[in-house]
């Protein structure tokens, strides 16, 4: 048995494309969705995040206790309802951003999704929201760079 760790790193990369076909396929029938809506749906979860991370092993489960673990975590994340000024917040957020950098609709909300942008930005709400649209945005900027080293 080779336990040498770009051996298994490897393999959890070789692995992903199969678990994530299967998983699309589960996704698409369970929900009636079409395949880019599907994988919206797992690559905007905390479940995929931690598919990518070859410490958690999370391929070797099977796809039935993915998608589990995937309508567990999107049912919680129903039921967490943002209060009307946080939401605001984060829409304020999102417009003020993407015209900012000139993106598109689609683009932002992969980038923030991808990022974790909001999470961040409801865990840093009490401070944000009191502070000047540049600032915000710079927040923002300095965050997402962050997340791509």
């Amino acid at each position: 048995m080779n336990s040498d760790p770009k051996h298994n790193d490897a393999l959890g990369l070789s692995m992903l494309p199969f678990v994530m076909r299967e998983l699309a396929a589960t996704v698409m029938k369970r929900k009636s969705l079409p395949l880019e809506d599907a994988l919206f749906y797992i690559y905007s979860s905390r479940m995929y995040r931690s598919l990518l991370d070859e410490n958690t092993k999370l391929w070797y489960q099977s796809t039935s206790s993915l998608y589990d673990d995937l309508e567990k975590e999107k049912a919680g994340e129903k039921e967490r309802n943002d209060s009307p000024g946080v939401l605001l917040f984060l829409m304020f957020c999102v417009e003020n951003y993407r015209e900012a950098k000139k993106m598109s609709a689609e683009e932002l909300l992969v980038c923030f999704v991808r990022h974790g942008v909001f999470e961040f930005l409801r865990e840093n709400y009490e401070m944000l929201h009191t502070q000047d649209t540049c600032y915000i945005l710079d927040s923002i900027t300095a965050y997402i760079r962050k997340k791509r080293r």
